[in-house]
């Protein structure tokens, strides 16, 4: 996990092992155990998409942290499983928005400006429900660069634990930009140091 005033990852060289994943939803999928190259989505987003280096070069492995979230299921069922960029309950244009990054960004709109894949934390922002379709249409501009926040209807905090219960039964809840259908529930917990990533 990153500590202020120290250096991030450490100096290594690509090998034939190191396994390429395609978008968020894919590297999610990927077992802690081998060191990854991300193409796409919004962790690679969120380093600045650095290509992908070639075997035998210089790189740098960095530690990512994971999302481990636990639905409940309208059926009283729970699933659990790790992503990797981001949850998003409700949308930008009615009713309460909240968005749970890993490391800031969701799609091309850096909701999250402070946020870093590595800082032990969950980084939330929320819209309030009472905010106007016309400001909710400049949040949702302004957050391509960062600039929605401050503003008095929208709110940003961090954690390491955060629980969500659905509002009413179409509310919709994506996870890294899969949709969830028929959830009650959740429950999210950061995991540091989940990945090891090279850039």
């Amino acid at each position: 996990m990153i500590r202020r005033g120290e250096e991030w990852g450490s100096s290594t060289t690509r090998t034939e092992s190191d396994v390429v994943v395609t978008g968020d939803i894919a590297f999610a999928l990927c077992s802690p155990e081998h060191r990854l190259i991300v193409s796409g989505g919004d962790i690679a987003r969120t380093l600045g998409d650095p290509p992908p280096p070639d075997i035998g070069a210089s790189c740098t492995e960095v530690p990512i942290d994971a999302l481990r979230i636990t639905i409940t299921l309208r059926n009283g069922n729970t699933t659990t499983q790790i992503a990797s960029s981001h949850v998003m309950i409700g949308n930008w244009f009615r009713g309460r928005l909240i968005c749970v990054t890993n490391g800031g960004f969701i799609g091309r709109k850096n909701v999250s400006p402070r946020a870093h894949p590595n800082d032990g934390f969950l980084d939330v922002m929320s819209l309030l429900p009472s905010m106007g379709l016309q400001q909710r249409y400049r949040a949702r501009q302004k957050s391509i660069l960062g600039t929605h926040t401050p503003h008095p209807l929208v709110e940003t905090s961090r954690a390491r634990t955060i629980e969500f219960s659905a509002l009413f039964r179409s509310e919709t809840l994506r996870i890294d930009g899969r949709r969830i259908r028929v959830w009650s529930s959740i429950h999210i917990e950061i995991v540091p140091d989940y990945w090891r990533l090279l850039v």
